[in-house]
């Protein structure tokens, strides 16, 4: 037992003579200069409704000029006929038509007439990839049941 208590002692003798290490001191880290104040987060924008339109619905609007009604059929489909009163927006000049169909868009919200697209038939996904994306920036906006080919079979008037 005594040779366990030297042990100890010897143990707390040697950590003790031991110099304790020098402290530096750390310099103090400059602040980086502050960047420019951050911008507040535009806010996101409010998804619009995308829902679907019957003929039934969309026909008396359309023959009262109460509906916006947008072709997204390529150009050289819709030389072959189109509804009448429609405004061609093929699928692929969304960006490029973009400008000029929100101000339309904007008129027709103001007026209360709905946003209608429409596209060869209903296998046709033109119509709901240009849906889509106007849902996305905010406006309301149906697809047309049975698109171009329903209006066809129903015997209605083309230009």
């Amino acid at each position: 037992m005594k040779s366990l208590v030297a042990v100890g002692v010897v143990l707390i003798a040697a950590c003790q003579d031991k110099a304790p290490a020098p402290v530096t001191a750390v310099p103090p880290v400059a602040a980086k200069p502050s960047a420019a104040p951050a911008k507040p987060a535009t806010p996101a924008v409010k998804a619009g409704k995308l829902t679907v339109m019957s003929m039934a619905t969309f026909f008396p609007r359309q023959q009262a000029g109460t509906v916006l009604i947008y072709d997204a059929r390529p150009g050289f489909v819709a030389g072959f006929g189109e509804i009448p009163g429609s405004i061609s927006w093929p699928r692929h000049e969304f960006d490029k038509r973009l400008s000029q169909s929100e101000t339309e868009m904007r008129a027709a919200k103001a007026a209360g007439k709905p946003v209608v697209i429409y596209c060869t038939d209903a296998g046709c996904p033109d119509a709901r990839a240009v849906a889509e994306k106007v849902a996305a920036k905010g406006y309301d906006v149906a697809i047309l049941e049975g698109g171009f080919a329903a209006w066809k079979e129903a015997g209605l008037p083309t230009e």
